[in-house]
């Protein structure tokens, strides 16, 4: 049984969704000023995912310890997010970078994919993953890429002319 909490966070409302051993999703969810936050079931895995946002959001959290449900995703998506996974906070990485890293070169689209199908946004930093053109590109989330832009600026990664500074 899934199990869901709507939690407050400086980038909109994100809903974290787990089952009895993970999650399974963390998303961010549409909503109009002042739609309440849904009301929840306990979890011991929802309570440790939002305390560990929490601490992300505030700069004191770098990195997640958190179960993931990777289900049946197919395995090069699940390569390629668990590679991502890695990046370290504050650092970037172009599409082509992250397919070398997931062992195929020529597979950055594919990268694209993967980081489009993400569904553990924030634990799972697709929003650190840009363009050759050092721009941003593809990010579908609710927010677009100002939610993209909005994260980096927070890691402390910088801008200029609508491009990361590297």
């Amino acid at each position: 049984m899934e199990t869901y909490r709507d939690i407050k966070t400086p980038i909109g409302k994100m809903r974290i969704t787990a089952n009895e051993n993970s999650l399974t999703a963390i998303t961010l969810i549409n909503t109009k000023e002042g739609d309440p936050i849904s009301e929840s079931s306990s979890s011991a895995i929802l309570d440790e995912a939002e305390k560990q946002l929490q601490e992300y959001f505030a700069g004191t959290r770098k990195q997640f310890d958190l179960p993931l449900d990777w289900g049946d995703m197919p395995e090069f998506r699940k390569h390629t997010l668990q590679t991502a996974a890695q990046i370290p906070w504050g650092m970037v990485i172009t599409y082509g970078d992250l397919a070398k890293l997931s062992g195929n070169d020529l597979a950055a689209r594919a990268c694209g994919s993967a980081m489009a199908n993400n569904p553990f946004m924030i634990v799972v930093p697709c929003h650190r993953v840009i363009g050759s053109d050092n721009a941003l590109h593809g990010f579908s989330a609710e927010g677009g890429l100002n939610v993209k832009q909005q994260l980096l600026e927070m890691e402390g990664v910088e801008f200029k002319n609508g491009k990361v500074v590297r």
